[in-house]
């Protein structure tokens, strides 16, 4: 498995037992992105399951589609999952999206990533 791999949409970084997932600057989500984003995570875990950190920061939009697709097919394999965002824009449609959508494993929003380790670790 590598250690790091990035596609158009989110770098992806195996550090300390967790998957760090960052989306890239200014993106907007659609349905097609979605699958590629989690096909690819699921290939860098060799189909094995981890504790995802995900940083939503710089993402613009996620529509409908791709918000459904990742709270069903994008728990695939997530031990917990913990979203975070810098910003107060992206932390309320994180907020949403757990609160909607109901993700099928562990899934919680914070303002940083420290408090986002603190809770993955929990899951290790």
């Amino acid at each position: 498995m590598p250690k790091n791999y990035e596609n158009d949409y989110v770098r992806y970084e195996f550090k300390d037992s967790l998957l760090y997932i960052t989306y890239k600057d200014g993106l907007s989500i659609d349905y097609d992105a979605a699958c590629i984003i989690v096909d690819d995570r699921l290939t860098i875990q060799s189909y094995r399951p981890h504790v995802i950190i995900c940083n939503v920061s710089n993402l613009n939009h996620v529509d409908l589609d791709a918000r459904e697709y990742l709270a069903t097919y994008g728990s695939n394999l997530a031990k917990a999952v913990a979203l975070y965002s810098t910003t107060h824009t992206m932390r309320n449609l994180a907020d949403s999206f757990v609160t909607i959508y109901k993700p099928i494993v562990p899934t919680e929003i914070f303002n940083n990533l420290e408090e986002s380790e603190s809770f993955a670790k929990k899951y290790i």
